[in-house]
C-alpha cells in the first residue's frame, strides 16, 4: 500500500455512476408543466413520455422539430438528454450548453449536466460555471467533488486551485471548501499547503468522510498527532463507524503499527463489508505481518466480490510461489496477465516463475514481451538473457545483455521483497 493514498478513488463514492436511462427528476412533466407554454406543451409532453419510455429515436423526431419552433431551456435539455441516449455525445454537448445559457440556476439540470461530463470532455470555464452554481444553490460535498474529479491536467489544477481561493472567499465560514481544497492540493503533491488546509479544516466539521479524508492526509505528512486529534474526534462523533475504523486503521499503519492497522480495518470491515478494506487486509497480512493464511482468506474474499482484483491475484501467486507451490503461483500470475495483458509487470513476473522452475523457453516467451513494453528496464532484459543462456542461445543472451554472465540473479525476487515499505519509525 503505498504511502500517499489516492484520495481522489474515495471521492468516486460520492460522484458515482450515472447513466442517461430515462428521465431526470427536474425534467419530468408533472413537474415542469405550469412552466411550459400552452403553445408546445403536449409536443413536449409526447416526447418525454418517449424518453422515459427510454425509445429515444421516436423522441428526437419530436425535439428536432420544438427546438426550430421554440428554443427554450426544456427544449434543449430534453433534446440534449435524447442525443446522450442515443450516444450521440457530441450533439448532446452543444445542446446542454445551450440549455445551461437559457437557466443556469436548475439545480437538477446541473447536476444532470455534471453527469454527462462523465461522457464528453468538458472545458474548464464550463466546469468551473457548473460547480460554482451548484455550490451556490446546494453547498455540500457534490460541487466540490465534480471539480477535482473533473481534473485532467497541470493547468487544469491551477485554475481549481484558483476555484477554490475565490470560493472561499465568497463563502468564508463553509469548511468543506478548505477540506476538498486540502484534497486537491494533497493530490497535487503541495504537502505543507495540504496539511495547513487540513489543520484549519478538521475543527470546522462533523462530517465523518470528510474527516477521514483529513486524518488521511495528516497522516500521510506525519503529522501524527494532528491526524490523531482527528481520529479522536470521529471517535466522539461515530464511535463504531467504519469511517472512524478506517481512519485509525491509516494512521497506525503510516506508523507502522501493521497489528494495530489489522486490528482497525477488521472493525471497519465488520461495520462496512467494503472491497477496500478486504484489500488492505490481504496487503497487511502478506506484506508487513507475514501470516500468508489470513492473506489468503482475504485475497478470496476480495475475489468473491471482484475477480478483477489484480492485488488480490498477485498476493495468491507470491503465497504459492513462496510455500513451493510453483503450478499455482502460474495460475494465478496467468489471472493478473489476463486482467493486464499490456502491462509489462505481470508478464515479467510470470516469466520469472517459469524461469525459477527451469523451463527457460516458456520463460522467454513472457520475459520478450515484458521486455518490447518496456525496453529500457534493465532487470528486464537481464532475467531475459538469463533465460535465453538457460535454452542455450547464448549468442541471443549476450546480444540482449552483454554483461549477463557476471550479474548474479540469487536475487531474483527482489522487486517483490521491495514492494513491503520500510516501516515508519515507531511512535
Amino acid at each position: 500500500m503505498n504511502k500517499r493514498f489516492v484520495l481522489t478513488i474515495l471521492l468516486l463514492i460520492l460522484i458515482g455512476a450515472n447513466t442517461p436511462a430515462g428521465i431526470p427528476e427536474g425534467l419530468k412533466f408533472k413537474k415542469i408543466k405550469k412552466e411550459i407554454p400552452v403553445a408546445y406543451r403536449s409536443d413536449l409532453k409526447l416526447g418525454l413520455r418517449y424518453l422515459k419510455k427510454e425509445q429515444a429515436y421516436q423522441a428526437k423526431k419530436i425535439f428536432e422539430k420544438l427546438v426550430r419552433q421554440s428554443p427554450d431551456f426544456y427544449i434543449f435539455w430534453g433534446y440534449g438528454r435524447t442525443e446522450w441516449a442515443l450516444g450521440n455525445y457530441k450533439n448532446a454537448r452543444s445542446l446542454y450548453f445551450k440549455a445551461l445559457e437559457k437557466d443556469s440556476s436548475n439545480y437538477h439540470f446541473l447536476k444532470d449536466y455534471a453527469a454527462l461530463s462523465a461522457e464528453i470532455v468538458l472545458d474548464w470555464g464550463v466546469i468551473q460555471r457548473l460547480a460554482t452554481a451548484l455550490y451556490r444553490i446546494e453547498p455540500d460535498d457534490f460541487a466540490l467533488t465534480f471539480v477535482i474529479d473533473k481534473l485532467t491536467g497541470t493547468e487544469d489544477s491551477k485554475k481549481a486551485v484558483l476555484f477554490f481561493q475565490r470560493l472561499k472567499e465568497e463563502f468564508p465560514d463553509n469548511g468543506n471548501i478548505d477540506v476538498y481544497h486540502a484534497i486537491l492540493q494533497s493530490n497535487l503533491g503541495a504537502d505543507s499547503v495540504a496539511v495547513a488546509l487540513a489543520t484549519r479544516a478538521w475543527h470546522s466539521t462533523e462530517n465523518p468522510f470528510q474527516l477521514r479524508m483529513l486524518a488521511y492526509i495528516l497522516a500521510n505528512n506525519d503529522s501524527y498527532l494532528q491526524a490523531a486529534q482527528v481520529c479522536e474526534k470521529l471517535s466522539r462523533i461515530a464511535s463504531r463507524s467504519a469511517d472512524t475504523y478506517d481512519a485509525w486503521g491509516h494512521l497506525e499503519y503510516q506508523q507502522g503499527h501493521y497489528e494495530n492497522a489489522a486490528i482497525h480495518y477488521q472493525k471497519a470491515l465488520h461495520h462496512d463489508y467494503r472491497l477496500r478494506y478486504l484489500v488492505l487486509l490481504a496487503q497487511i497480512y502478506h506484506f508487513h505481518l507475514n501470516d500468508p493464511g489470513k492473506a489468503v482468506y482475504y485475497c478470496k474474499a476480495a475475489l468473491q466480490i471482484d475477480r478483477r482484483q489484480v492485488d488480490a491475484y498477485f498476493i495468491l501467486a507470491e503465497s504459492s510461489r513462496k510455500s513451493g507451490k510453483m503450478e499455482k503461483a502460474l495460475h494465478y500470475s496467468q489471472k493478473q496477465i489476463a486482467l493486464l495483458p499490456e502491462h509489462p509487470q505481470p508478464l515479467y513476473y510470470h516469466g520469472k516463475l517459469l524461469f525459477e522452475m527451469n523451463r527457460f523457453q516458456a520463460a522467454i516467451e513472457y520475459l520478450e514481451k515484458a521486455v518490447s513494453r518496456s525496453p529500457n528496464v534493465q532487470r528486464y532484459r537481464l532475467i531475459l538473457a538469463k533465460a535465453y543462456a538457460g535454452a542455450g542461445l547464448i549468442d541471443k543472451a549476450r546480444d540482449t545483455y552483454a554483461n549477463f554472465l557476471h550479474e548474479s540473479v540469487d536475487n531474483l525476487w527482489s522487486e517483490e521483497e521491495n514492494l513491503k515499505e520500510a516501516p515508519a519509525e515507531s511512535r
